[in-house]
């Protein structure tokens, strides 16, 4: 069947009511010989809301390279250190790895332990100075920022930026509701103004940081039986990780006289004592764009700033992104990249455009790495639901992005020809819900891989 053919019955399947009020963009290109089979308002500038963290990895790859890792360091005077003792102050010193876990803090601190740390007689201090601005992204909307796919951007951050609080009932109705956290820590500070009620209302509590306060307020009913998951990003994630760091160097043996704090790593300082390396940017990306990962997309186009600029801050980021996608021949006069996650409602992009980027990862040596850290329908990441028992499942590899009124999905399939295409299709200001959306764009995309 021609592609002419399956392009009129697209134009059927994007011509839905549900769709109606609406706009959107959409290119289809066969890879081997760049035939372009399908598109409408294929230059029009839409909001790609997560699309764009396929620029983000795109730049990563073509500057830092799929080897490339980010070193997060414990830094102290220099030694020797008789009997085991650390003069001063221990530093952790973040260099941008969204990625660090508590287990990562542990296994620093079991590794200082190894090479004969007893004592610090200072304290912890997290700097998560490389990042210089944040800590937000550009126009992120303030009512985002209870949520955890909106954590602070810093440069030296741990579980991604949040806390985990379960929230059960207290022993009988009229009492404050009970709450564990995770990881537990002692500088995340807790108001309890949740209340437990009888059994078989409705649970409706909530988190929320007060404005421009560093505490977290629970508040709303638990009844007795209920219980519910939240997590919420922390105010102080540097803060955060120094205190987590902290105590796994209490847990590894290592006594530690001074609390944990925040600061900037001095000169007399230097003395590298242990390090932590992430995965290769090759296997990192996945954890970005797999899940949609937010702060990694952030904190990502700030470590290009870092190496390619010298200032860890978005825009000396996104310059030597758009520099970049200059060179490879993308049109940047029609790119408007305002933040790296996508979360921003000014970021504008074409759907020629993505497809134009897809294009050419497909022409690199790394293709496999960028290809693989794209969700798969029906079976991982924010497509694992999507698609299933189809002709796409386990085959379209594709970024999703959801804004209000704002949905993306743009990728990689097989046609049944075996022929592969790049795709990217952008809807923009229809009056439906999300859900609706993607439907829609499931039933274009498996129509075009059984008919292309």
């Amino acid at each position: 069947m021609g592609a002419t053919e399956a392009g009129l019955h697209v134009d059927k399947i994007l011509d839905a009511p549900a769709l109606k009020g609406g706009i959107t963009g959409c290119v289809v290109e066969r890879l081997e010989d760049k035939q372009v089979v399908y598109e409408q308002n294929a230059d029009l500038r839409l909001m790609p809301a997560s699309n764009r963290k396929l620029y983000t990895t795109a730049a990563v790859l073509g500057l830092l390279g799929p080897d490339y890792t980010i070193t997060t360091n414990v830094l102290g005077a220099a030694g020797p250190y008789p009997a085991g003792t650390i003069n001063g102050d221990v530093y952790l010193k973040g260099a941008g790895d969204s990625l660090l876990t508590t287990a990562d803090l542990e296994d620093l601190a079991k590794s200082m332990a190894a090479a004969g740390v007893k004592k610090i007689s200072g304290g912890v201090i997290g700097d998560g100075s490389v990042f210089e601005d944040g800590p937000y992204g550009t126009n992120w909307g303030w009512d985002t920022l209870n949520d955890d796919y909106a954590p602070a951007i810093m440069g030296l951050d741990v579980n991604d930026g949040i806390i985990e609080i379960d929230v059960t009932p207290g022993a009988s109705p009229g009492v404050p509701a009970a709450y564990d956290v995770d990881p537990p820590n002692h500088v995340q500070p807790i108001v309890d103004q949740a209340v437990t009620v009888d059994k078989g209302g409705k649970v409706t509590v909530e988190a929320a940081h007060p404005w421009r306060k560093d505490v977290i307020v629970l508040s709303g009913d638990m009844p007795l039986g209920g219980h519910k998951h939240i997590k919420i990003p922390v105010a102080d994630p540097v803060l955060l990780a120094a205190d987590l760091f902290r105590s796994a160097l209490l847990k590894a043996g290592i006594s530690v006289e001074g609390d944990a704090s925040t600061g900037i790593t001095p000169s007399m300082a230097s003395t590298v004592i242990a390090s932590h390396k992430s995965a290769p940017m090759s296997t990192y990306i996945a954890s970005m764009n797999k899940p949609s990962d937010n702060l990694l997309a952030e904190s990502l186009v700030r470590v290009i700033g870092v190496e390619k600029g010298r200032h860890g801050d978005y825009d000396t980021g996104d310059a030597a992104e758009m520099a970049y996608f200059k060179l490879i021949g993308l049109d940047t006069s029609v790119l408007t990249l305002d933040d790296g996650s996508g979360v921003s409602r000014r970021d504008y992009v074409t759907a020629r455009s993505i497809v134009d980027l897809l294009a050419y990862e497909a022409t690199q040596p790394y293709f496999s790495s960028f290809r693989d850290s794209l969700p798969v329908a029906g079976v991982d990441g924010t497509l694992r639901h999507r698609m299933k028992g189809t002709s796409a499942e386990g085959n379209l590899r594709a970024k999703t992005g959801t804004l209000t009124a704002a949905a993306s999905l743009s990728g990689y399939f097989t046609g049944k020809s075996g022929k592969v295409y790049a795709f990217s299709l952008i809807m923009n200001n229809f009056p439906t819900t999300a859900t609706d959306v993607r439907s829609i764009q499931d039933q274009a995309v498996v129509d075009l891989i059984e008919r292309l």
